[in-house]
């Protein structure tokens, strides 16, 4: 990638520091330039979309070619859809092929959007092909272990997400499959890429956040304005912080977690200033407090408030998830 695409992205030329609202900005720049060659073959006299690439969808974007996604959320860098339209003049590969470049203003645009998540807000565009969402499978009959229930009558009235949008949400670092075959909702983890996963991994995440049940990021690097986008998963029922550098400040944006039973927050600076909201989540089961900033006192304290919590202050950890030999078969890998 040249010298001027890192230039470009990293000083923006425009000076707003609104974020990017895709509807207003990005959508009219794909109308304009990109749907004549990337739209549904209905509406474009039954031509196939060029490089089987869609932009007239949020899952077509997302999906994006059978190279693979075309945009990586919060790195235009690593984004083909940034470099495709920063090509030179002369490149067979440049986008779009006719009617000139992009403008300077037009790749900042997008550029951002990138940066800032590639967030589509409540634009959906042309819906996936029946097809390309699988059937959800309805788990076992009979009684079923409680943590199951929970996530089947919390996966009620939800729909599906389709694996080209899990693909992109998980990035390179992240592992995202259903908490039990067919579920809606998702189990999010980043193992093994812990020490390299941080914020812009946790931004990644908004596109599928409503369908998140349980987020491990023991360990990574995120940080106080990752929780901005956690505070988003109101299905959330298991949240690991462990070892992190979240504060007090980032603690208060999980107020609204209404589902949340347990919470890690091992080794993390919070202090008794915290007590209050997590006293506050009201189906909270177990919070794990050993080796934070939390005095005895508070520790006590929150005891008192919520006698039915299960507050743990000493040396025991959570046990480790089980894992199966089928695990690495159906996870999502990058």
């Amino acid at each position: 990638m040249s010298l001027i695409l890192h230039a470009l992205i990293a000083l923006p030329l425009t000076s707003s520091v609104d974020a990017v609202d895709f509807s207003e900005e990005v959508l009219p720049i794909f109308k304009a330039r990109c749907f004549e060659c990337h739209q549904d073959p209905k509406q474009n006299s039954g031509k196939r979309p060029k490089g089987g690439l869609r932009l007239d969808g949020k899952h077509w974007i997302l999906k994006g070619t059978k190279s693979g996604p075309i945009i990586t959320a919060g790195d235009p860098l690593k984004s083909t859809l940034i470099e495709l339209v920063m090509l030179d003049n002369d490149d067979p590969d440049l986008m779009p092929p006719k009617g000139g470049k992009l403008t300077p203003t037009e790749v900042d645009t997008l550029s951002r959007w990138v940066t800032e998540g590639a967030n589509f807000g409540d634009w959906v565009g042309a819906p996936a092909s029946p097809s390309e969402v699988k059937a959800s499978v309805k788990p076992p009959s009979g009684k079923l272990p409680r943590l199951i229930q929970i996530f089947v009558d919390l996966g009620e009235k939800l729909s599906p997400i389709p694996e080209s949008e899990l693909v992109a949400a998980a990035g390179e670092r992240g592992t995202v499959k259903p908490v039990f075959p067919g579920s809606p909702l998702l189990a999010v983890s980043f193992t093994s890429h812990q020490g390299r996963t941080g914020a812009r991994d946790v931004i990644g995440l908004a596109a599928i956040a409503k369908n998140i049940a349980t987020l491990d990021l023991g360990r990574t690097r995120i940080n106080d304005a990752s929780l901005e986008v956690i505070a988003k998963m109101t299905k959330l029922v298991k949240l690991d912080l462990r070892q992190t550098n979240i504060g007090d400040e980032a603690i208060k944006l999980l107020a609204g977690l209404n589902h949340l039973r347990s919470l890690n927050l091992f080794s993390v600076g919070i202090t008794d200033e915290s007590i209050a909201v997590i006293s506050s989540l009201e189906q909270l089961e177990t919070v794990y407090l050993w080796k934070s900033k939390v005095t005895p006192a508070g520790a006590q304290a929150l005891r008192e408030k919520r006698p039915e919590l299960r507050v743990v202050y000493d040396a025991i950890l959570p046990p480790p998830e089980r894992r199966s030999p089928d695990d690495d078969d159906n996870q999502r890998r990058r």
